[in-house]
């Protein structure tokens, strides 16, 4: 057990560093769920450009609709690339142009007018239902004559329903769930930068020729001097992930409904073992300081951004989400993807870190012994 013991006694050497970052990012952790969402919705009003070139009663009636809510501009001066460009440049949430036959294709059923929004924001779906809303109303108010019944349409937009959700212990529970998965998601960015950062500096003080040269003519084998590496390191992820843990307990402690503790403990156990196993991986590969706190930071933000830790992966692209499938953050979130998953649905994700671990574990123990082999 003397390299388990080394590895903890130059992991004490680093503790004025280790405390204040495992503080820093618990806090930084906390806030991110504690304010990652609103218990409250307010609706926005949209600036709005109509260009009507239809100028009939029906899109005169659609202008006033959009005006009684919003700000709608009518013009007739703008060409379909200002309005994308102002758009896009954020002066107006959105246009609407409304062609000639627009009467035609209300009757009909059809695609009416043509909407331009950044899809991105949310202020586009709230156009789009707006309007859509509209023309579903206006299609019905149509009279044998062809013409519009402005008033009773009037009268079908303004009714209004009230809703009272009787379900509290539903809300709250999900409420719940969404708090702790934020927490949890940036916990695994914590963890891994954290224990990459400690345990690539530790490891870089142990692979100092000097101490290397005793241990290279100790009587230990390769696998039993990986196996009381991991060991020490690894008791280091775990105080790292019952800090974690232990601080999602004492933020909720009081709301711990619909949260799936179990699901979350053995996802941070598992990012922790990926992570060693990774690390072991990088230090057997060089023991430059400065190049092992490289790729720790440049791994740790690339994973969190493209596993949709930081950016909620609903917003990528279909490229970028068949990406985010293979990577081993993405399966770390899925592991506790909702309030009431069950240990079969989470099982191929736990799987999938598994093998990550595995596979990195035998990776850094050839590359350890292929260095040893060339100090000898």
């Amino acid at each position: 057990m003397t390299i388990f013991k080394i590895i903890l006694l130059h992991f004490w050497k680093f503790k004025w560093m280790i405390i204040p970052l495992a503080l820093v990012f618990f806090l930084i952790a906390a806030m991110f769920s504690l304010f990652g969402g609103t218990e409250t919705f307010e609706s926005e009003t949209l600036g709005i450009t109509v260009v009507d070139e239809s100028g009939s009663e029906s899109s005169e009636a659609l202008i006033e609709y959009l005006s009684s809510s919003h700000e709608a501009t009518v013009r007739d001066d703008v060409s379909r690339k200002v309005l994308e460009e102002q758009v896009f440049l954020m002066e107006i949430h959105g246009a609407v142009i409304i062609p000639d036959n627009f009467d035609t294709h209300v009757k009909n059923g059809e695609p009416a007018v043509e909407i331009i929004t950044d899809e991105r924001a949310a202020a586009s779906f709230q156009l789009e239902t707006e309007v859509s809303k509209f023309l579903m109303f206006a299609n019905a108010q149509f009279n044998d004559a062809g013409a519009l019944d402005k008033d009773t349409l009037q009268s079908a937009l303004d009714n209004k329903v009230d809703v009272e959700l009787n379900s509290d212990t539903v809300i709250a529970s999900e409420e719940n769930f969404e708090n702790a998965a934020a927490y949890s998601n940036f916990a695994a960015y914590w963890l891994m930068l954290f224990i990459m950062l400690s345990v690539g500096n530790l490891m870089s003080e142990y692979n100092k020729p000097e101490l290397q040269k005793r241990i290279i003519a100790a009587p230990v084998s390769s696998t039993s001097g990986a196996v009381q590496i991991l060991s020490a390191q690894s008791l280091v992820g775990i105080f790292a992930v019952l800090v974690m843990f232990f601080g999602l307990i004492g933020l909720y402690y009081d709301r711990l409904e619909g949260i799936p503790l179990a699901h979350i403990f053995v996802a941070m156990v598992l990012i922790m073992a990926f992570t060693l196993a990774l690390q072991y991986a990088i230090n057997a590969l060089t023991t430059n300081r400065f190049i092992v706190n490289g790729i720790a930071n440049l791994v740790t933000l690339g994973l969190a951004f493209l596993s949709g830790i930081f950016i909620p992966i609903e917003l990528f692209g279909d490229g970028a989400q068949r990406v985010a499938e293979f990577l081993p953050l993405y399966h770390y979130t899925q592991i506790y993807a909702s309030s009431d998953i069950t240990w079969s649905d989470s099982a191929l994700s736990i799987g999938i870190l598994v093998l990550y671990t595995i596979v990195f574990m035998i990776i850094g123990i050839i590359f350890s012994n292929q260095r040893k082999s060339t100090q000898l």
